[in-house]
């Protein structure tokens, strides 16, 4: 059976990824050793990948949370309900981790699969993007980790009403520091990581209509 008729998923990712990108579906490739890696193991490292983006849009929100919190009067309640939080989505980054990072390997040991130069060259361009994205996904879940841990140090019930004193920017923190999302380089590292989404989309989309389209 010289072709098959497949699911091809490509999300088509704005710069800043959104909970809203929409599939878009090649829905009938040659069947290959090559052609069926690159849709393997792209969307079985993209769609997770693509999953995190939206998870650390939760998380964005509860950084922007812990700027704020300590100004209010609850805060204490506040602190506790985004820690959990914050814990559970990092737990949920972490679990696809692995995942990922096999699928991405796989996509690189599937260079082998085909002689052409060409199409040599489009999979290593996708294989490197996805896994520049893989490695800043990473980063930030060990940093957000680090977060996490320092929130678990925090002894709250040890402190007074930020009114009396305790704001988070009376702590002694330097400037840079005072901003959780500027401390960790959250926006910049996410940035980061649509790029390399987006470069990869484009390059697994123009291999698979080059050279995996039925003719």
């Amino acid at each position: 059976m010289n072709h098959i008729i497949a699911s091809f998923l490509i999300a088509a990712l704005a710069p800043s990824p959104s909970p809203a990108a929409t599939p878009q579906t090649i829905i009938t490739v040659r069947s290959s050793p090559y052609c069926n890696a690159l849709a393997r193991h792209f969307n079985a490292a993209f769609i997770p990948l693509l999953a995190n983006e939206r998870t650390l849009n939760q998380v964005d929100e509860r950084l922007v949370d812990l700027n704020t919190l300590f100004s209010k009067p609850d805060f204490q309640m506040r602190f506790v309900d985004t820690r959990r939080k914050l814990m559970d989505e990092v737990e949920t980054i972490g679990k696809s981790m692995d995942r990922i990072g096999d699928e991405v390997g796989a996509l690189h040991a599937a260079i082998a699969t085909t002689q052409d130069p060409a199409q040599q060259a489009a999979l290593r361009t996708t294989a490197d993007e996805l896994q520049r994205a893989y490695v800043r996904q990473r980063s930030l879940m060990f940093d957000l980790q680090g977060v996490i841990r320092a929130m678990m140090d925090y002894d709250i019930t040890q402190r007074t009403h930020p009114l009396g004193g305790n704001a988070l920017s009376d702590l002694g923190l330097p400037a840079d520091e005072k901003d959780l999302k500027s401390y960790l380089r959250f926006d910049g590292q996410r940035d980061v990581i649509a790029q390399a989404e987006e470069k990869a989309v484009d390059t697994a989309l123009t291999a698979a209509t080059a050279y995996c389209s039925k003719k």
